[in-house]
């Protein structure tokens, strides 16, 4: 399952022996990247790869490179894309008649879903695995089912019930690999915690209960950190995970100084191989423990840092878990006004989860009706005559010519015909849009102008065709930092800006700042051997009466500072540090 065995490519056709080669080798890539955790390389190459196998014809290569992007997206935090793909892969599968990796893949998509907050629907979705495990007598993809039954079990807060399906899986773990061996005794400690938090909540923090699940948790943390560390299967996201549970169940066991210095591995190890989701909970679970220690104010700085990347990384429900323990915090300190503050933001993201979810959802509905319609309509048109049907192709025909006729107009104006990203008319639309709405509510706006630094040099060494894929990619790179609301877009040549609403410029520096990384980091190697392209930023935020003209040039002054400073960094307000440490 999460090892990514069963997802090799079938055969190949020989009609097109290059192209077999090179889908082998780009679902070879993608497992690989999936070990080692570099979801964004996995979901390019899975995404060639089923439109190479798609065009060789290669049914079991697409099935397989489908499943490869699902647990990208699903390692990536993309959710609902996860879901989706997980359909299609599910169709597939059952055309090959290929029940284990229907069963696989059913369990991805009960994770994507639970992540979703659609609990009902992953449960569902792992009522079908079990029944095909059973079938089958697949003992792995069993176990698999159990593992992924108790997450859902344990996101619903009913901890016992999980443990429950844990307990059983673990004893089908001992005949199976590693992966499988670590992920189970590290959910066990998990979910000890939830366990014992909850005890806790209802005043039976001093029972046998409680004590048990403190040391059977711990138990099982401390093998945790054993599997992690494994020669051929440990990876640093692994003894991560591991350090960060072990933290909190010494924690909670009473020895808060080595439960802190636990924690404070765990986040070492998610600094240095940037693992930002695992660093903001290392921070929300340190400040937990600061906070037992009595270290209130040590506590509210830690949240303070943990809820502004969460929100810059648009997490809704961990902002939303450290919005709660900061206003915890801010009480103990006595800062009583800032305690409310924080409060009302918890219960105001609780709403917006809720509504995510519920919106989600009549998302998923409404895709099952569409497709319940479509199948109607195809059972109706089976019993009319061969005149009538070819009629409606042809209207349907005409109908579509229309609409990707008005998609490509509406594109050739707002989109920008090289990069695909909103070109300068778009943005002039939309940006007074953005400075508006965000002044109306009182919202944070932030801007950042961004300029590839000596693109001049890139276009005279290697011609102006290695330019356009070096604007593509870089595009490419900032749509891929971008949230829903952004406006990301090309002003000109290799200028770009992306508009970053509801984030301070504090916040938007932070987000400029991994935006920059990203690209120095990329492979660049790819367009050419040799290439390396890095880019300057300069970020300012929304003050009272700016127009966009004021936006921009403050933005661009900020940029020719960067320039100045010696490129690849990102400026802001005057006096501010702008290149990170490489």
């Amino acid at each position: 399952m999460d090892s990514s065995d069963g997802l090799r490519a079938g055969a190949t056709t020989h009609r097109h022996p290059d192209e077999a080669v090179r889908l082998g080798e780009l679902l070879s890539s993608s497992v690989a990247a999936l070990d080692n955790g570099r979801c964004e390389r996995g979901i390019d190459l899975s995404r060639e790869a089923i439109t190479l196998s798609g065009r060789l014809g290669d049914r079991r290569a697409e099935a397989a490179a489908l499943g490869l992007l699902a647990r990208h997206l699903s390692r990536a935090g993309d959710n609902e894309r996860c879901s989706d793909v997980c359909d299609q892969a599910a169709q597939a599968l059952r055309a090959l008649n290929d029940e284990t990796g229907l069963g696989e893949i059913l369990v991805v998509q009960a994770l994507a879903l639970n992540e979703l907050g659609l609990s009902e629907e992953a449960l569902n979705r792992l009522a079908v695995a079990r029944e095909v495990a059973a079938r089958l007598n697949d003992r792995q993809l069993l176990f698999w089912v159990l593992n992924r039954i108790a997450v859902v079990h344990s996101g619903m807060q009913d901890f016992a019930r999980a443990k429950e399906f844990q307990l059983r899986a673990l004893e089908l773990a001992s005949s199976l690999n590693v992966d499988a061996r670590f992920c189970i005794v590290n959910n066990i400690a998990d979910n000890s915690i939830g366990l014992y938090r909850r005890l806790l909540a209802d005043g039976g923090a001093g029972t046998a209960e409680a004590a048990t699940a403190l040391r059977e948790g711990l138990d099982h943390s401390v093998r945790a950190l054993e599997l992690s560390q494994h020669p051929t299967s440990g990876t640093p996201y692994r003894q991560s995970l591991a350090w960060d549970n072990h933290g909190m169940l010494l924690a909670l066991s009473g020895d808060t100084r080595a439960g802190l210095a636990a924690i404070l591995q765990a986040r070492r190890i998610a600094v240095e191989h940037g693992f930002q989701s695992m660093e903001v909970a290392t921070l929300h679970h340190g400040a937990f423990v600061q906070l037992e220690r009595g270290d209130a104010a040590q506590a509210v700085g830690e949240l303070t840092v943990a809820l502004a990347r969460a929100t810059a990384m648009g997490e809704l429900a961990t902002r939303m878990e450290i919005a709660q323990e900061l206003s915890r915090a801010l009480e103990a300190t006595g800062q009583f006004e800032k305690a409310l503050h924080h409060y009302k933001e918890f219960t105001a993201l609780e709403r917006q989860v809720s509504s995510a979810v519920a919106a989600t959802r009549a998302r998923r509905l409404e895709q099952l009706v569409e497709v319940d319609h479509a199948r109607l309509d195809a059972a109706d048109a089976r019993t009319e005559s061969q005149l009538y049907r070819e009629r409606s192709r042809a209207l349907e025909m005409e109908i579509q010519a229309l609409e990707r006729l008005a998609a490509d107009l509406d594109r050739r104006a707002n989109a920008d015909s090289l990069t695909g990203l909103s070109n300068r008319h778009h943005i002039e639309h939309e940006l007074p849009r953005l400075i508006d709405e965000a002044a109306a509510q009182g919202r944070p706006l932030s801007l950042a102008v961004v300029d590839i630094d000596h693109f001049k040099h890139v276009n005279d060494t290697w011609g102006h065709s290695v330019g356009d894929e070096v604007l593509v990619a870089l595009a490419a790179l900032l749509q891929r930092s971008s949230r829903g609301g952004d406006l990301v877009g090309r002003l000109g040549g290799e200028e770009f800006l992306i508009a970053l609403t509801d984030l301070t410029e504090q916040s938007a520096v932070d987000v400029c700042q991994r935006v920059r990384r990203s690209v120095q980091d990329h492979d660049w190697s790819v367009v050419r051997p040799g290439l390396r392209v890095t880019i300057s930023i300069g970020v300012c935020d929304l003050v009272v009466g700016d127009d966009v003209r004021a936006l921009i040039d403050r933005a661009d002054e900020r940029l020719y500072r960067a320039k100045r400073a010696g490129r690849n960094r990102v400026e802001s307000y005057p006096g501010r540090v702008g290149k990170e440490a490489s």
